[in-house]
């Protein structure tokens, strides 16, 4: 097996934004008016999932595939990370790979509503429930008792690395696992629900029962973990946590978008400001669709701080020198401890992990992506972008064929 490695410059720690007060979350103070309307979607990123070609070809009916996806199931992620990573690169094939393929897998199933596919992902996602995948894993609480910071020691295993990678790796478990839920039945129902909910507290909710608010430098995974959130409300089906997720992730992003769309941390980190730039941007945009497609109407402000982004994302493409000319005026210097100089580890393009960027930049703020070529050949053509939960490119073609269909429709009539 080729060994997928990611490469990490002193990432910072991905402090996600929920503010909380003796266990319980306090109102935000962003002035944000949020509907109590909202309506989870059942396929969480959109209404219904659907077969979609974006998706790849990955299917239960190969046994290779299952086998592969099956080696997940009480991975010993702990010996792997502590064996094989530093704080500089983490190699986190064997439990990102598995997780993608399920993913995939999973939304193929339910997407052509193949029964004895979809039993199959029912059986690895309960398999993986009752074996605690990943749970193992270092917590935040514990995560907390580690005094020295991962850029101190770049030859050693940077803990915060070993826990975010398995709490992306939940989230995408919890997703598709959202895409199965119709299929259980009671009693494995309450198996996936007794698991998540228990991988959500050690993973994300104890981050949040904290009374000091944490701060986050600027915006990374999964809209810095509240992707996690609005998953795990969804599966729960809790519009009030999902309500305050928003408007505090709203705060953050308000926070974060300076008014010309740069983004704070993201777009200063040196040799790597495009790549961090555009990995923030993507994973709000990721965050915007879904609350917006829950019926959570956007605040103006950040439209156009968004409108804003794409333009410097672009800007980024067409006149890199003129996108890094731009000043940082930080005034903490722990901010800058993050930053790339070393030519070497440059990475002058729109981050490849941001697979739908395009459709997102044109769905959401009606700017198209400039041609970025390195991006376009890097980035993966088919599957999961893994920083957002879902392949942007299958909203495309659901518009697609839906317009093909009305077509169809008034050519008959």
């Amino acid at each position: 097996m080729n060994k997928f490695v990611f490469f990490i410059f002193l990432i910072p720690t991905l402090s996600w934004g929920l503010t909380f007060k003796d266990g319980k979350a306090v109102e935000d103070k962003s002035n944000i008016n949020l509907s109590s309307d909202i309506i989870f979607a059942k396929g969480f990123y959109t209404d219904e999932i659907k077969d979609c070609s974006y998706m790849g070809s990955e299917t239960f009916a190969d046994q290779s595939t299952v086998e592969s996806i099956r080696k997940l199931i009480g991975y010993d992620w702990v010996k792997d990370f502590e064996e094989n990573s530093t704080s500089l690169t983490v190699v986190h094939d064997g439990i990102t790979e598995p997780m993608r393929s399920f993913s995939i897998a999973t939304h193929n199933a339910v997407g052509e509503g193949n029964s004895k596919k979809i039993q199959i992902a029912k059986e690895i996602a309960i398999e993986l429930a009752k074996k605690e995948t990943l749970f193992d894993t270092i917590g935040y609480k514990d995560l907390k008792k580690i005094k020295y910071k991962c850029w101190e020691r770049p030859e050693s295993p940077c803990w915060a690395h070993a826990h975010h990678f398995a709490a992306d790796v939940f989230i995408n478990y919890m997703i598709a696992s959202i895409w199965l839920k119709d299929f259980f039945n009671e009693e494995e129902y309450k198996i996936i629900d007794v698991y998540i909910s228990k991988m959500f507290k050690k993973f994300i909710g104890d981050k949040y029962t904290e009374k000091k608010l944490r701060t986050s430098r600027g915006i990374y995974q999964m809209a810095n973990g509240g992707i996690g959130i609005l998953a795990y409300s969804a599966w729960k089906e809790d519009t009030k946590l999902a309500l305050e997720e928003i408007s505090i992730r709203f705060a953050e992003f308000e926070k974060h978008f300076y008014e010309d769309g740069y983004i704070n941390n993201n777009s200063f980190r040196g040799v790597r400001s495009q790549w961090y730039h555009s990995l923030g941007f993507n994973s709000t945009l990721g965050y915007i669709h879904i609350a917006k497609l829950w019926g959570v109407d956007i605040p103006e402000s950040i439209n156009s701080k968004l409108i804003n982004a794409s333009k410097v994302t672009n800007l980024a493409i067409l006149d890199y020198d003129k996108f890094r000319s731009r000043p940082w005026k930080n005034p903490n210097p722990n901010m800058t401890k993050n930053w790339v100089d070393d030519p070497s580890k440059a990475r002058i393009h729109t981050h490849q992990d941001a697979i739908g960027i395009d459709v997102l930049m044109e769905s959401l703020t009606g700017i198209k992506l400039e041609n970025d070529e390195i991006y376009f050949n890097r980035r993966k053509q088919y599957g999961i972008d893994e920083t957002i939960g879902f392949n942007p490119h299958c909203l495309v073609e659901e518009k697609e064929k839906e317009q093909l269909l009305k077509e169809l429709d008034f050519d008959i009539n």
